[in-house]
């Protein structure tokens, strides 16, 4: 049966996405191995597809399968959510794929470059998405979700399942980052049946208890226990959704309490949870509650729906006891765009959070005046209110912000960060707010920002680890400032002045620390990110770096691979074009690729890029030192010089000094420093 399930699923990937993976990496290739490639690659598409809800083209634009892909077959980011997609795919035409302990390792070999930002390392495929992983990642309530995509009936067996424990452990500490959710061969087949534009997905309920709704049009509703619900996504994962007007965000905070509650106390689950309304294009009911949905999609509740699943996956027991609200509505006889009327009304019904109720308190009236008439500012309280431009105000959550950072609790800070409805709750809040007047309070949003302007300046001299703490330290590093000026509140106009104008040296001294704090508490390989999600580290590493920061001792000396000028420097004493002509490591006509190091560079140069291929493209000339044919321009330039001219084309500020040949790759053989260095280590060998 699977190899006839098999061949179904090598047909459905050869129609559905024979036009859309990139396979121009093995155009030498011999026929078969290029047939195999492209069937790896397509179900790595067809997963990508099954478990965010991209189309197939979009889903096909994620996989990165080829050199440098550093064991990862496909990414997928939702920034929003956010949420970050890793597939590995393993293709047999037999339908006994497996996946082994190596591939494990490679996948989590890969996922800790991700993770560390060294985005060089990976071919061009995935550049264009460079932007997105980071705003993910930088965010503390990122989600990761792994996805073995297998062609084949076996489930992970122990011993990998052994392995993804120990990688999940590096990340889920204490809350679940990195989740592991394989599919197989019958999940591939199931999308393939219902398919893939526009997927049929049939739904069976019991719902012993339905009341109708007949008039203007066939409803019904009641209560289904939970695990039934949950039953339908394990099933059908997003195809559930294709009427929705989004797909689950994975376990936000929202719905990490959900599962949670469920799991706590399923029998009171239903009086705390609003319900789901499904649409079907045919419905039938038995008399003792039998449904029967056709062409079925949950319109509103995706939230809720993820979320029993993952509560199943934890507790099946406690999520059968819990009960949930269901309302289902037949579009049979309807207008044709009574669905969409439906799906768009019962997803836009505004929820009203903690923060609304803080803006109708007095402290904050008496705040809006005083930035008013004290400092001719404006003080926004309202979400939905215009905000004003920097310099003439700001609103209450940027100044709810400033104050976590100021105080003493370091723990304060780290809920800016990581959960900021978490300072609207009473406790906290007071402790924000309690005696705050307006001069405070704009002076605290100011040093923040100054903070933020800083590090942006000095993530161009940082690279590795130090670049992502800089990129994710704002309200670190400013809470870290404040504990130094503790009359920053107080002080004369004059003297406020003048510790603004320190803040980048006050920066520059806290990033040490910090740095210091990180690799002595931690270790030099630790995940920089992991300081951001968990109170207890975050804690740890403001205590030291403040320690030192109060010592007045010297602050210590970054590491070398942080500073971008000592890397720089390195790459200058390779003499990269020299060695490798001279040992004609390269063949000519041999293709590069142009991937940018640090983040200034993605930022002024991702875009320019991904408007035109052959501008990050170039082949090998054997000719010193100009020894680059930029496809854009059919010119030869030196590596360094040509990066300078990539930044001038695209009308971006040039960088003092920049070592192209770091930022140029061979794919499958790295930089050509890296050529260049491996060159002279077999020659010293």
């Amino acid at each position: 049966m699977k190899d006839l399930q098999a061949r179904q699923l090598e047909r459905a990937l050869t129609e559905q996405f024979g036009d859309l993976i990139d396979m121009s990496d093995l155009d030498r290739r011999p026929p078969d191995q290029v047939r195999q490639s492209f069937l790896s690659r397509a179900l790595a598409a067809l997963a990508v597809h099954e478990v965010t809800g991209l189309d197939r083209k979009e889903a096909a634009a994620c996989v990165i399968d080829g050199f440098d892909d550093e064991g990862i077959d496909a990414v997928a980011v939702d920034p929003d959510a956010p949420h970050i997609w890793i597939i590995q795919a393993k293709w047999s035409s037999k339908g006994e794929a497996t996946f082994d302990n190596d591939a494990v390792r490679a996948l989590g070999k890969g996922l800790k470059r991700l993770i560390r930002g060294e985005y060089e390392r990976f071919n061009k495929k995935l550049q264009p998405m460079v932007p997105d992983l980071e705003a993910a990642l930088t965010s503390a309530q990122v989600q990761i979700t792994v996805v073995p995509a297998l062609a084949g009936d076996r489930d992970l067996s122990p011993g990998v399942r052994q392995e993804f424990k120990e990688l999940q452990a590096e990340y889920n500490d204490p809350e679940e980052i990195l989740r592991v959710e394989p599919l197989l061969l019958s999940d591939f087949i199931s999308a393939v049946r219902a398919g893939l534009d526009d997927p049929k997905v049939d739904l069976k309920a019991k719902m012993p208890d339905f009341r109708f709704h007949v008039d203007p049009h066939l409803a019904y509703f009641g209560t289904l226990t939970a695990d039934q619900v949950a039953g339908w996504y394990a099933k059908n994962r997003n195809r559930l959704f294709k009427r929705n007007i989004r797909y689950p965000l994975g376990l936000t905070k929202i719905n990490s309490d959900l599962v949670d509650s469920v799991i706590r106390d399923p029998e009171r689950f239903w009086y705390f949870h609003n319900g789901i309304t499904v649409l079907c294009d045919k419905l039938k009911v038995g008399p003792r509650g039998d449904l029967e949905l056709y062409g079925a999609s949950v319109v509103n509740g995706a939230q809720t729906v993820a979320s029993l699943y993952a509560a199943a996956d934890r507790s099946a027991e406690a999520v059968a006891k819990a009960r949930i609200s269901v309302r289902i509505i037949s579009l049979e006889g309807t207008h044709q765009t009574f669905d969409r009327h439906v799906t768009i009304a019962t997803n836009t019904q505004h929820g009203v959070v903690e923060r609304d109720f803080r803006a109708l308190e007095p402290i904050q009236e008496r705040l809006r005046v005083e930035f008013d008439v004290v400092l001719n500012k404006k003080y926004v309280l309202k979400r939905g209110e215009l905000l004003p431009q920097p310099v003439d105000g700001c609103d209450m959550e940027e100044a709810a912000i400033a104050l976590a950072s100021a105080k003493s609790d370091a723990k304060l800070s780290f809920l800016a960060k990581s959960d900021i409805t978490q300072l609207w709750k009473d406790g906290t809040y007071n402790k924000l707010f309690g005696g705050s007047e307006a001069r405070k309070v704009w002076r605290a949003v100011r040093l923040v920002r100054e903070v933020r302007t800083a590090l942006g300046a000095a993530q161009q001299d940082l690279e590795g680890r130090a670049a992502l703490f800089a990129d994710q330290g704002t309200y670190l590093v400013s809470h870290l400032i404040f504990q130094q000026l503790r009359a920053w509140s107080s002080c004369s106009e004059a003297d406020w002045k003048n510790l603004l104008s320190n803040i980048p040296r006050a920066t520059d001294v806290a990033i040490r620390w910090s740095m210091y704090s990180i690799d002595t508490s931690f270790g030099g390989s630790s995940q920089v990110s992991s300081m951001f999600r968990t109170a207890q580290r975050y804690e740890k590493v403001a205590e030291v770096a403040l320690e030192g920061t109060l010592s007045g001792d010297q602050p210590p000396e970054l590491a070398p691979d942080y500073k971008a000028e000592v890397r720089e420097s390195h790459a200058r004493q390779a003499n990269a074009v020299t060695v490798i002509v001279d040992a004609g490591a390269i063949q000519e006509g041999t293709r590069l690729e142009f991937r940018p190091i640090v983040a200034s560079e993605r930022r002024a140069l991702t875009d320019w890029l991904l408007e035109d291929s052959r501008r990050g493209s170039a082949t090998w000339v054997e000719s010193k030192p100009k020894a680059l044919l930029w496809e854009w321009d059919g010119k030869q330039h030196s590596p360094s010089a040509l990066v300078m001219e990539m930044f001038r084309q695209a009308n971006k500020p040039r960088p003092k000094a920049v070592q192209g040949t770091r930022r140029w790759f061979v794919p499958g053989q790295g930089s050509l420093v890296d050529i260049a260095n491996s060159i002279r280590s077999d020659s010293v060998d």
